[in-house]
């Protein structure tokens, strides 16, 4: 399947090819549900406990049985003045957008075995988002959209993509092994942060924005150059790399998740009824942090001009 936006052609790959010419399967990654419990939902009962709905788990043939990915797909489905979608308990920001929040418990909809769930989110008085995942053989396909239900221009959307580490080998405390691409070069947060620290990455094409509830942050003087953060294992033999068609703030959490971000950077929504849809890539693969940015960058026609 080709898709184009914003110009930029993006190759997705059709369904088929991450099959054999029998049609069978070929062994890769594994998608189910995620069911509240194990060392992320202990941390998690310590005092931020959220809804695990829309979270998914994520695991490839040669992880270690007790280790996992953990897609925690929809942290915040927002715009300036409200939510859509808050899986916090109590929701973020009570008092703020977070006021008057009424939290709908949307769940997956298993479209085909271990390999693709999706939702549909209709929110009566702000509008509907929606969700794709497709397990592939060393990524996962990401389909994302949104749709503003208001009368009136909703404004820039946030959407917090987080995909948490701490239950697999891509945990990174010291951020050392934490990538993103600037000034031409793959570089670390730690290089860029001076150390582990919760920091914002501005990206390249997105202005500058920094979604409600994030003020408080610093936010770094780099700014990513691709839509794309990468994680290298502890074993320095794998790698995981988010990755969308546009992203706003490259982040994550060194201490509580060992989380990673490249949140998918939708724009405005003007037009009442207006619909906009973003594409990603979840990469977890063997290799090293170059070898992501170049499929990333294959697959995206990053740099192509």
């Amino acid at each position: 399947m080709r898709y184009v936006a914003g110009g930029v052609l993006v190759n997705f790959l059709d369904p088929a090819t991450a099959r054999g010419h029998g049609g069978a399967r070929k062994p890769g990654l594994t998608l189910r549900p995620y069911e509240w419990e194990g060392p992320y939902a202990e941390f998690r009962n310590r005092g931020a406990r959220h809804d695990w709905r829309l979270c998914a788990e994520l695991r490839a043939p040669w992880m270690r049985p007790e280790e996992r990915l953990i897609l925690r797909t929809s942290e915040i489905v927002g715009y300036e003045q409200a939510y859509l979608y808050d899986d916090h308990f109590p929701p973020y920001q009570p008092e703020g957008r977070g006021k008057g929040y009424r939290h709908i418990p949307f769940e997956w909809r298993e479209t085909s075995g271990d390999e693709e769930f999706s939702a549909d989110c209709p929110v009566p008085g702000h509008g509907r988002f929606w969700l794709d995942l497709s397990a592939r053989s060393d990524y996962l396909d990401i389909g994302l959209g949104i749709q503003n239900g208001l009368d009136r221009p909703m404004g820039k959307v946030d959407w917090h993509f987080c995909v948490v580490g701490l239950e697999s080998r891509f945990s990174d405390s010291e951020r050392k092994r934490t990538y993103l691409f600037d000034e031409g070069r793959l570089r670390t947060f730690n290089e860029l942060s001076g150390g582990p620290k919760m920091e914002l990455f501005n990206v390249d094409g997105a202005g500058g924005f920094v979604p409600v509830g994030h003020e408080m942050l610093p936010v770094s003087p780099a700014t990513a150059e691709a839509p794309l953060v990468i994680v290298e294992s502890t074993d320095r033999q794998h790698v995981a790399a988010l990755a969308f068609e546009r992203a706003y703030s490259i982040y994550g959490d060194p201490v509580g998740n060992k989380c990673f971000h490249a949140d998918p950077y939708f724009g405005s929504l003007i037009q009442a009824g207006e619909e906009r849809r973003i594409k990603g890539r979840l990469y977890v693969m063997p290799g090293t942090p170059q070898d992501a940015l170049d499929r990333f960058r294959s697959d995206f026609r990053f740099g192509a001009g």
